[in-house]
């Protein structure tokens, strides 16, 4: 996320339902994201862990988080510091066309995106857990 995201841009309706999503995880994975994301704040290089824990997500879980995101894409802008250009795209900084990335690319790009934010102190680890 850019130095600017302010998660009280965030919908809480969004936040809301990102939260429902994320309880839906057993405990065991919950504390494996929590690990990561303190692993990932620490400097160390989590990717690995990372595509192993998503591997791992229950059948229909990126889906349901997908769904989500696209329905509250802009609300995410927003709290990213971005807008959206006259031409009703995401700025130049933030822009990637639908067909350049596959869901799953972007489920992991918008994971790592969150767990960046909270590496550089941009984000607390609660935050973090809300929208993951």
């Amino acid at each position: 996320m850019p130095a600017g995201f302010d998660p009280s841009k965030l919908d809480p309706q969004a936040l809301a339902e990102l939260t429902r999503l994320v309880q839906e995880l057993p405990p065991q994975q919950i504390m494996r994201m929590q690990t990561l994301m303190h692993n990932a704040m620490a400097g160390h290089d989590t990717r690995r862990d990372m595509e192993e824990f998503e591997r791992g997500l229950p059948a229909g879980f990126r889906e349901k988080l997908m769904s989500i995101l696209s329905r509250h894409s802009s609300t995410f802008v927003a709290a990213a510091g971005g807008g959206v250009s006259s031409a009703g795209a995401a700025p130049p900084s933030h822009a990637v066309t639908s067909a350049s990335v596959s869901a799953g690319d972007e489920v992991r790009e918008a994971r790592l995106t969150i767990l960046r934010a909270v590496a550089e102190g941009r984000m607390s680890p609660e935050e973090a857990e809300t929208l993951l």
